[in-house]
């Protein structure tokens, strides 16, 4: 019998190495895939509920921006929504009330909307569908971003996708409604 030469021993020592070092490092991958976290979060009921209050179409973000621009320029409408929004900022019941807070409250507001062809139920079931679509999206993990526009709820996903679709408007339109308040 001839006895391996020492080459042959080292190659063989190194393949094992190898391989070791390869399962080792498979092995590490795969426990690090199964012990993270899911950063996946499922949509509060209540947030889809608010997403989904009232259709998001063209015609009803015209008539938001119609609102918004007459608002900003009348200094009446201004102080009673900067009122409304003080008196009101620690009462979360506001969110779904505003419309009906609006109408109660602050007349010059109303006159405007009604020049819009708006009511203030229908501004605030809208402006609320865009927030809770825009911070849904925005908080959800980078291969989630459509959420909402995989909801089952048909008018939830119609109106996450209207949001994607005309974002920068959607934006403005929120935008503007939330500086008005201040």
């Amino acid at each position: 019998m001839n006895p391996a030469s020492p080459r042959k021993q080292t190659i063989h020592f190194s393949s094992r190495l190898a391989l070791a070092s390869i399962a080792g490092a498979l092995a590490l991958t795969l426990f690090g895939f199964a012990a993270t976290p899911r950063t996946r979060a499922d949509i509060p009921a209540s947030e889809l509920k608010i997403a989904g209050a009232i259709p998001l179409t063209t015609e009803l973000l015209d008539k938001m921006e119609k609102f918004v621009t007459s608002a900003k320029g009348d200094a009446a409408a201004k102080a009673e929504l900067v009122a409304v929004t003080k008196e009101n900022k620690d009462n979360p019941m506001a969110r779904e009330a505003w419309g009906s807070l609006i109408t109660a409250k602050c007349p010059k507001t109303v006159e405007i909307f009604q020049a819009s062809g708006l009511t203030p139920e229908e501004f605030g079931k809208a402006v609320n569908a865009i927030e809770a679509i825009m911070f849904a999206e925005g908080m959800a993990p980078p291969g989630d971003k459509d959420n909402m526009a995989k909801s089952e709820d048909k008018t939830v996903a119609a109106n996450a996708t209207f949001v994607a679709a005309n974002k920068a408007r959607a934006e403005a339109v929120y935008a503007n409604f939330m500086v008005l308040g201040l």
